[in-house]
């Protein structure tokens, strides 16, 4: 379901730690909404710029429902409008590999059958390198200069799928790009899970969970703290996942008087993504380094953020400051034009 990938901004995304005196000395983050259907708040730099969000896809000009069920999300946080720095959540898709059917002539890739791209199925490292890549970059030369299988998060997959019976197969992979666009040489990391749906499902498999930052390559370490904490901030809202859920079985029942089978098996598989996503998202979370958890002084709930800063001022709307400069008040910063704010502590 839509709203579980764009959770998942964890450990798996990030390496080594960059250094304190990397940072900028001052961190001012906004609480914004999802700007379409409002299904999740988010913290954003102050100054960044938001593109997209929630979409529904048409079944008509898909040429079928199966990509119509589930709201897809295509949303980026950019620092610019080139998106110099940017974190970018890209849709699970369904895609159909036609190979061995009996009417695979007709439906050749690059083609629709039932709302599905036809595709070939290919595993997760094969899919950031030679569909994600080219898809996100179709004019550059993109070089791969990392990848890395993560079987943890496989066998999460597998423990947690409740429709074994379907004899679903899992992969998992992060690679690292780089590039040059308006001559600014890039260093960007893509994560996804592939999801192969079985032979059950006509050839059905699914893109799940893709996120892709990047950077400057001579500055890219330096900014990873930024994207743990936009990953960390997200909070879902409630009323628009019940609304979803309700959509998505109507949608549902409409799809299976054309499809009965494959709604059927779809249906059936969604129902496991809720648990598969949330466990896959606190095991990696786990991972994380150089974090803390925060008393927030409005709330006196925890939430998590960096440490990479040695001061967090909060205000009552859920705005977040980091700040190295231990004589600094944003209540008192004339440019800032910001009151309320507390400082959060550590909890012990």
């Amino acid at each position: 379901m839509k709203y579980f990938p764009i959770i998942l901004i964890s450990g798996i995304l990030f390496m080594a730690p960059s250094l304190h005196a990397q940072l900028p000395d001052q961190l001012v983050m906004v609480k914004i909404q999802e700007p379409v259907e409002k299904a999740f708040d988010i913290l954003k730099p102050k100054g960044w710029e938001v593109e997209g969000g929630i979409s529904r896809w048409d079944p008509v000009a898909m040429g079928g429902a199966a990509n119509a069920i589930e709201a897809k999300i295509d949303f980026a946080l950019k620092s610019d409008p080139g998106g110099t720095i940017q974190i970018h959540w890209l849709p699970d898709i369904y895609f159909v590999d036609m190979a061995g059917s009996m009417v695979a002539g007709m439906f050749p890739e690059g083609s629709f059958y039932n709302g599905m791209p036809v595709l070939r199925k290919m595993n997760a490292i094969a899919f950031l390198q030679n569909h994600l890549a080219p898809y996100l970059h179709p004019d550059m030369q993109v070089s791969v200069t990392e990848t890395r299988v993560l079987p943890e998060i496989e066998k999460l997959c597998y423990d947690t799928d409740i429709v074994k019976e379907m004899q679903s197969k899992y992969s998992s992979a992060v690679a690292d790009f780089s590039y040059t666009e308006n001559g600014i040489r890039y260093h960007e990391r893509a994560f996804c899970i592939i999801h192969d749906m079985g032979p059950y499902t006509a050839g059905m498999w699914k893109n799940r969970s893709t996120v892709v930052i990047r950077a400057p390559e001579t500055s890219f370490n330096a900014w990873e703290p930024l994207f743990h904490e936009i990953g960390e901030s997200v909070q879902l809202n409630p009323q628009w996942i019940n609304a979803e859920l309700k959509g998505q079985m109507q949608r549902g029942s409409t799809m299976i008087k054309t499809m009965n089978d494959i709604n059927r098996i779809g249906q059936e598989i969604q129902k496991g993504h809720a648990e598969t996503s949330a466990k896959i998202n606190h095991q990696a979370y786990l991972n994380l380094t150089d974090q803390e958890d925060f008393i927030n002084p409005h709330t006196n709930q925890v939430e998590r953020g960096t440490n990479q800063w040695d001061h967090r001022w909060v205000d009552d709307l859920g705005n977040v400051i980091y700040t190295n400069n231990e004589e600094y008040n944003p209540n008192y910063d004339l440019e800032l034009q910001m009151q309320g704010f507390q400082k959060s502590r550590v909890k012990k």
